[in-house]
């Protein structure tokens, strides 16, 4: 139990705030930028840029997670085109995570890959530690 403890400190979790299209959520992308890094993530945060370029910048500064809080009605295809973007720069290892504010869109990025889909009024704490809990298990299967 220590040794896994041990090898959980040693990595450096870094995650990435996406802002792929103007939404108005600049607000809510600087309190969970607070709130993850006071959780003990490295954020890396960006200008607006297309999910290619948000793509190529996780990878860039080594991210493991990509968060992505946004209301827009394009917020699918902009997340299905990011993990497109990941796959094919051979990084699909790079977890994605969408805050979204339709409930009944919820559903549809887990087609596409993405790993974890939050309401709007999730705690961002709670949101932190289950994208850790995703990774966590991510690396588990990568040592097995």
């Amino acid at each position: 139990m220590n040794q896994e403890m041990e090898r959980q400190k040693s990595v450096e979790l870094t995650k990435k705030l996406a802002d792929m299209e103007e939404d108005h959520s600049k607000e809510e992308r600087k309190l969970a930028a607070t709130t993850f890094a006071d959780g003990g993530w490295d954020v890396d945060v960006g200008s607006r840029e297309t999910p290619e370029d948000t793509a190529r910048h996780a990878i860039e500064n080594d991210v493991h997670f990509i968060y992505f809080s946004t209301d827009s009605p394009h917020r699918v295809r902009l997340t299905v085109e990011l993990e497109r973007a990941l796959t094919l720069q051979g990084r699909d290892d790079i977890l994605i995570a969408v805050q979204t504010g339709a409930e009944k869109a919820k559903e549809t990025p887990f087609r596409y890959g993405i790993a974890a889909v939050f309401p709007k009024d999730y705690p961002l704490e709670q949101a932190g530690l289950t994208m850790l809990g995703l990774l966590m298990a991510q690396m588990e299967d990568e040592n097995d």
